[in-house]
């Protein structure tokens, strides 16, 4: 492997790496571009339960594949991540082969978090998760419900050595869905040059052995008023 690098959060303003991600999507296959040389995709890179080092990633909500040049979990903690791959198909994919392998090439991890928990009123999760606006940028690679996960990628101002912090809250439910709040703190720095970030929420839904397709709401506060979008959501069976 050439290089194995971790998704920094401390965002840089993003004008060039991420938004080339936009230029190769397929409606029926948003989480991965391939074309004749390398392929990418948003992913879940899974540590199996049984301690051995062994790993596994999630390439969709269907299909999961090996990677035959990284035997061991690249982490030292056993936990999942979300991230961007760049890697090739061993041999041609086929969908008669329960499990395709894969040489990865480049691995940047996504800031990969669980959900912050409700508190007693609007007004404690304003005060407790920041109330700044934000946008959630519509890119059908990164801004989707995938694997039990919710990943955004985000755009507000940033300045030199500036801390931010975003959070993802369950709240009431509307329309009958599952409704999330993402929530964003600028530390009292609301001005500056406009970049990206991206993270990814376990949604902890639960389980569905059918995995019936649903839609879940995202609301958030924008820098034009309060906004909110319905995604596509797939439940994990285990």
């Amino acid at each position: 492997m050439k290089r194995i690098k971790t998704f920094i959060f401390a965002m840089m303003a993003l004008t060039t790496v991420a938004l080339t991600f936009q230029s190769c999507l397929d409606d029926d296959d948003n989480y991965l571009c391939i074309d004749t040389d390398t392929s990418y995709g948003v992913v879940t890179l899974k540590p199996t339960a049984i301690g051995n080092h062994e790993w596994f990633i999630q390439l969709s909500d269907s299909s999961i594949v090996t990677c035959s040049n990284i035997k061991k979990f690249p982490y030292d903690n056993k936990k999942e991540y979300r991230a961007y791959i760049y890697f090739k198909f061993d041999s041609e994919p086929s969908l008669a082969a329960a499990i395709n392998s894969i040489t990865v090439t480049r691995i940047d991890t996504i800031l990969t978090m669980q959900l912050a928990p409700n508190l007693e009123s609007v007004e404690a999760n304003n005060k407790a998760y920041g109330n700044d606006p934000v946008e959630i940028v519509k890119s059908p690679l990164e801004t989707l419900a995938e694997d039990g996960y919710m990943n955004i990628r985000f755009r507000t101002n940033w300045t030199q050595g500036s801390q931010h912090h975003v959070n993802l809250v369950r709240v009431a439910d509307e329309d009958g869905l599952a409704t999330f709040q993402f929530y964003h703190d600028a530390n009292g720095i609301i001005s500056g040059i406009p970049g990206d970030g991206m993270v990814s929420f376990y949604l902890d839904l639960e389980k569905d052995i059918d995995r019936t397709p649903r839609d879940i709401k995202i609301k958030w506060k924008s820098f034009s008023g309060d906004k909110s979008q319905t995604f596509k959501y797939i439940p994990r069976n285990e």
